[in-house]
């Protein structure tokens, strides 16, 4: 009987394993899918409105039946994690219109735990653990590299690096306050793409700019791209795998994101990545394992408990 229950748990292991792999692996896909939206000019309001009004409504069952669990969370924690899910796509967007997807690759996943736990600690007392503060010199050395080649016109402009750092700290702001909610990875996915539609759409109403400025190419590759593989499929399977392995466990396999969407960059829209890029990529990436305990177990108490 214990042999065919540990069994039974390595099959469920299993399954989680291949949905979170799945999942960053569309994340990955879709840093490329929103650079090739950069590329035919398609307005970043545009694209944050694909990205958040398809799962907003293919996740009607599950933001409707939390509305009580949302009204009795802080409203801070509300501000914070709803206010910076159009914002991101949009800054995300921007960013890649003159630039590589490696550089978006290498700067928002690998500091975004930075900004994370900065956070953490000035607002909420928390101290980073050792091995955090090793992979925090990691991530900043790697954002050094990138900040050297944007000095030296290689590739990035201040600017658009600029834009990468905020979508960053803005995003890790839901990170943080996400889990002051109380709740789960799918609600709180749900609800930031139904406050994410609404203020979008207020804005059109309010300047007057046409709902979906796309052809039909673009509005059924961003519609799927954004909003159906990105915005629902792969938040159902990461919330499956954090169900099954844990949220710490579930977390670490975000340190292949930046790896991945530089992969997919090189395959599908042949951006050969430079040595000085792989070298700040592989910095960066090293950073985010040891910040997220892959590689060094973090101390009780730490952010990636």
């Amino acid at each position: 009987m214990l042999t065919n229950s540990n069994s039974k748990q390595q099959k469920r292991d299993w399954l989680a394993i291949t949905c979170a792999l799945i999942a960053v692996g569309i994340w990955g896909w879709w840093m490329c899918a929103t650079r090739v939206a950069a590329k035919q000019d398609v307005a970043p309001i545009d694209v944050a409105l694909l990205r958040y009004s398809v799962p907003a409504l293919l996740l009607l069952p599950v933001w409707l039946a939390t509305w009580r669990k949302l009204t009795r969370a802080p409203l801070w924690a509300l501000i914070a994690m709803l206010g910076w899910g159009a914002p991101f796509v949009w800054l995300v967007t921007a960013s890649l219109e003159n630039t590589n997807v490696i550089y978006l690759a290498t700067i928002v996943p690998c500091t975004m735990p930075l900004f994370a736990v900065a956070a953490e600690k000035l607002f909420f007392g928390q101290q980073p653990s050792r091995a955090q503060l090793i992979g925090f010199s990691l991530i900043l050395f790697s954002a050094f590299l990138i900040m050297l080649n944007a000095l030296f016109g290689g590739g990035i402009s201040f600017y658009n690096l600029a834009l990468m750092l905020l979508a960053a700290a803005g995003w890790s702001s839901y990170v943080v306050s996400f889990r002051h909610t109380g709740l789960n990875a799918a609600e709180g996915a749900a609800w930031v793409c139904v406050a994410s539609t609404v203020s979008i759409l207020f804005i059109k109403l309010i300047t007057g700019d046409q709902l979906l400025a796309l052809n039909t190419e673009q509005l059924i590759f961003n519609a799927i791209a954004q909003g159906f593989l990105s915005g629902f499929v792969a938040v159902l399977l990461y919330t499956i795998a954090i169900g099954r392995l844990g949220s710490a466990q579930a977390a670490s396999f975000g340190v292949l994101v930046p790896a991945l969407a530089s992969f997919f960059a090189w395959v599908w829209l042949k951006e050969m990545p430079s040595a000085y890029n792989l070298i700040a990529l592989l910095f960066g990436t090293a950073g985010v394992a040891v910040v997220n305990g892959v590689v060094f177990k973090s101390r009780p108490g730490s952010l990636t408990k």
